[in-house]
């Protein structure tokens, strides 16, 4: 299955994994199919840390929440994924170009309708790596088809921007790529 993600810097496109990791895939495309990423952005670009690591881009529907911007008028909070399908299970890993979904790493450890596509390799980001708020890691559902130099473009953005979490300054695109539409080819 693919997915094109038409952004103000062009197209990405997507091949998902939906044999390996049917719950990921189907959650991600839930909100894809409801339009819920159409207008929505990549806002974040990071090295988690590691000084002159690869980066890795992040967008989604909780992007004005993340940068502190004006809510786009969600009438509820989204939907989570209760349960992640691990890399242990998938038999996927994240590398250059992997497309997995965030989790919410300082409450619930549910997966989020956001998601990140990878410019190196993470393993720390696959089961048994990072241990907040556990060792499952991240939940790897496809990898970037066409359009990585585009990936490369957003995460060399200036990442000034504004966000109420402290965890996330220095990560913030100070201005967001916008998702102008997003869907299944």
């Amino acid at each position: 299955m693919h997915v094109v993600l038409e952004t103000t810097v062009g197209d990405i496109v997507l091949e998902l994994f939906p044999a390996l990791a049917p719950e990921t895939t189907a959650y991600f495309v839930r909100h894809l199919d409801a339009g819920a990423y159409d207008g929505a952005s990549f806002y974040r670009s990071t090295t988690l840390g590691v000084p002159a690591g690869p980066r890795l881009i992040q967008g989604g529907v909780l992007g004005d929440v993340l940068t502190g911007s004006a809510p786009r008028g969600r009438a509820s909070a989204p939907e989570l994924l209760r349960e992640i399908e691990t890399t242990g299970q998938t038999g996927l890993s994240h590398r250059r170009g992997t497309v997995s979904l965030a989790r919410d790493l300082f409450g619930t450890g549910f997966a989020l309708p956001e998601f990140f596509l990878c410019l190196g390799d993470f393993p720390q980001l696959d089961l048994g790596g990072r241990t907040e708020p556990d060792d499952r890691g991240f939940p790897a559902f496809g990898e970037v088809t066409a359009g990585l130099d585009r990936v490369e473009q957003i995460a060399q953005q200036e990442t000034g921007g504004a966000t109420p979490l402290a965890h996330l300054e220095g990560q913030i695109l100070t201005t967001p790529v916008e998702i102008q539409r997003a869907f299944r080819r």
